[in-house]
């Protein structure tokens, strides 16, 4: 008893449940798209910020790419109405062959399907916010998401389509004095310059003056000429990051990186734009040192002291955001305590049955974010459809000739060609086994199997052939 239990433990640890997914994909595909059928028409309210407000929270949902579908994977992620995102989490029983789905539904400010341009997502997003700084307020555009889930893709579309607005708008400006840029990324309690390309770039650090702003000393300010310039130094930003992350423990995807737009002589006028370190899995972190724990952990710090802040602006009880609480909202200190301050938090999701649990996480913590939470979990059994063959009574002339090249291990294929016109299955049924041997040229051992077969697919019908 006691091998057969060990035995049967080494199973379950030779299965996880992405693994388990692939192996079951066809049943859960199938589920999945039932479910499709029967709830994407269904009318929906309104998201949770679909009325003016200071905090909006946009969900993306990027399309399943043809290598992923040529490794098994599906689409495990439904946008209803453009406001609710529904992640259909494909799990087994104990006994590892009774499966289920969770259907859990997360309700948004705007959620974006796998069709939607960039241009849309920038329309609703982005555009708000480009437009409250133009007014001369503080707007803050936040991006949530793990690596491949389309976060760079959305952002780099968000900041091309940002900087032509931002210089469109600055032509009718008589007295512009234009704009300049920051970037900097902050990794665990540390902010390094992404702009600054010299060998050894100094550590910046963070103060407050005299009227309680934050300011970032020592990080080098470009005046910016026009969008392409825009665009090439956010890029070159981008890059040294992405340099930095082949020498310094994978930094990139473990840091959050600042890019801080300011307009020429107008102390307060700021549009900033925040990549944030995304989560892992347990299973994609178990070879990570010490330091890489420490960072994860400083992650998640800062991931609650946003959602604090976050809470504190949809809060009308007059509290002071905890922007001290991490270095990221010390920096951003202007976005949350500014009572004209607009924040949007845009999270990007991977629609691939893999990734479900980063997806999960990712939707939980918008929902944080956003104060609100998760509007259903519905749990639903996956019903294996019984496959319901033909009876060979119903089958037509060619259904017949069809079997008959295939029956035996294909061993009558050259024999289907003999039978005569218009044998259909109400006649091949009552065929006696002599007339099997005729049909094999005579071979009275293959003509007796080809009967057999016959007689075991009459059985299998359920049906006698009387």
């Amino acid at each position: 008893a006691n091998k057969e239990n060990e035995e049967d433990e080494a199973t379950r640890q030779m299965f996880n449940k992405r693994e388990l997914r692939k192996q079951h994909k066809l049943l859960f595909d199938q589920q999945i798209g039932r479910w499709r059928e029967r709830h994407l028409a269904e009318p929906l309210a309104a998201g949770p910020e679909s009325n003016p407000c200071r905090v909006r929270v946009c969900v993306r949902k990027r399309p399943l790419f043809s290598y992923e579908e040529a490794a098994e994977e599906f689409d495990v992620v439904t946008v209803r109405s453009g406001h609710q995102v529904v992640v259909h989490n494909c799990l087994t029983k104990a006994d590892l062959r009774s499966l289920f789905i969770s259907h859990m539904g997360f309700q948004f400010s705007r959620a974006f399907d796998e069709m939607t341009h960039d241009d849309e997502v920038y329309e609703h997003c982005a555009s708000p916010a480009v437009q409250h700084m133009l007014k001369g307020q503080v707007a803050t555009l936040f991006m949530f998401g793990q690596t491949g889930s389309g976060k760079t893709h959305t952002m780099s579309g968000l900041i091309r389509r940002a900087a032509v607005h931002l210089f469109k708008a600055d032509q009718y400006e008589a007295e512009s004095e234009g704009f300049t840029l920051t970037a900097f990324e902050i990794a665990g309690k540390s902010m390094r310059d992404l702009l600054d390309t010299g060998s050894s770039p100094k550590e910046l650090k963070v103060m407050e003056d005299k009227g309680g702003r934050t300011r970032v000393l020592g990080v080098r300010v470009c005046d910016v000429l026009g969008s392409e310039d825009l665009m090439h130094l956010i890029e070159s930003a981008q890059s040294n990051r992405a340099t930095r992350a082949t020498q310094v423990n994978e930094t990139s995807s473990r840091s959050h990186a600042v890019y801080r737009i300011g307009r020429g002589g107008q102390d307060g006028c700021t549009l900033t734009l925040v990549d944030c370190a995304g989560s892992e899995r347990r299973e994609d972190s178990t070879h990570h040192d010490a330091r890489s724990r420490r960072d994860a952990a400083e992650i998640n710090s800062t991931i609650f002291a946003l959602k604090e802040c976050f809470r504190v602006m949809r809060s009308s009880k007059g509290q002071a955001p905890p922007y001290r609480d991490s270095l990221l909202t010390r920096v951003l200190s202007d976005s949350f305590s500014s009572e004209q301050a607009l924040i949007v938090a845009i999270g990007t999701v991977s629609p691939s049955a893999t990734d479900t649990e980063h997806s999960i996480g990712t939707l939980r913590a918008l929902q944080q974010l956003q104060g609100t939470q998760m509007v259903f979990d519905q749990r639903e059994d996956v019903v294996k459809q019984k496959v319901v063959e033909s009876h060979p009574r119903n089958w037509s002339e060619a259904e017949v000739r069809q079997w008959v090249e295939g029956a035996v291990g294909g061993r009558c294929k050259t024999y289907a060609a003999a039978l005569s016109k218009g044998t259909d299955g109400k006649n091949f049924v009552r065929w006696p086994i002599q007339r099997f041997t005729m049909l094999c040229g005579g071979d009275e051992d293959l003509g007796t199997r080809l009967y057999q077969d016959l007689r075991v697919k009459i059985r299998s019908a359920g049906v006698s052939e009387a």
